[in-house]
């Protein structure tokens, strides 16, 4: 059975996908996190053979968590849990290195198989998912950090509360505004957040 860590905001998910993976499958669930930062630190400090991980978390998104996770190094499936059905979410994530994507409504139902194909590396949707047409991601051309800065200011974080966050300077945190404007082609806060909900950035 594999090792699991759970990354999720919502307590109550965590504890119910515990327990079922617990009862059910037997599966050693290793640790839980309530942001994408600490579910990062876990991980590499756990070293799962799998993730199962929200793609609407504080912090970091549950993308960027998967691209980080892969870009230091860890190899074990990542499973994205996620109450979006838009297609050019999946398919972002599974260009950011996930392993499998599943609608959070059927998640109880569907995450065994996930698993399971996740450590056969194939890739699994849920069956209810359509991604024949996908929309372009309005995001990809941006950075990382661009990234990280677009869903706290989404999430309603001052500039100044951005830079304490990343630990950055309040000079930096505009350049990075600036950037995003010029590159989303938008030029508030409040277009910023439609973007950043439409892309499972945030879930506010």
């Amino acid at each position: 059975m594999p090792t699991i860590v759970i990354i999720d905001d919502h307590k109550i998910i965590r504890d119910a996908l515990m327990a079922l993976l617990k009862q059910t499958a037997g599966m050693n669930v290793m640790g839980q996190a309530a942001d994408g930062q600490a579910g990062i630190e876990l991980v590499l400090e756990k070293k799962p053979e799998v993730v199962l991980l929200d793609i609407g978390l504080p912090l970091l998104s549950g993308m960027e968590v998967t691209r980080q996770l892969r870009d230091r190094g860890y190899r074990g499936g990542i499973v994205i849990i996620s109450m979006h059905t838009e297609a050019h979410l999946v398919v972002g994530v599974r260009k950011a290195g996930a392993d499998a994507y599943v609608i959070k409504e059927y998640a109880f139902e569907q995450i065994i198989f996930a698993i399971e194909a996740a450590q056969r590396g194939e890739f699994y949707q849920s069956p209810q998912l359509d991604i024949e047409k996908p929309a372009l991601s309005l995001t990809a051309s941006l950075t990382p950090r661009e990234r990280e800065v677009l869903q706290l200011l989404a999430e309603g974080s001052t500039p100044k509360t951005v830079a304490y966050t990343l630990k950055i300077s309040s000079k930096t945190v505009d350049v990075h505004s600036a950037n995003l404007r010029r590159k989303l082609k938008v030029s508030t806060v409040a277009e910023l957040t439609r973007i950043a909900l439409r892309e499972g950035i945030t879930q506010l």
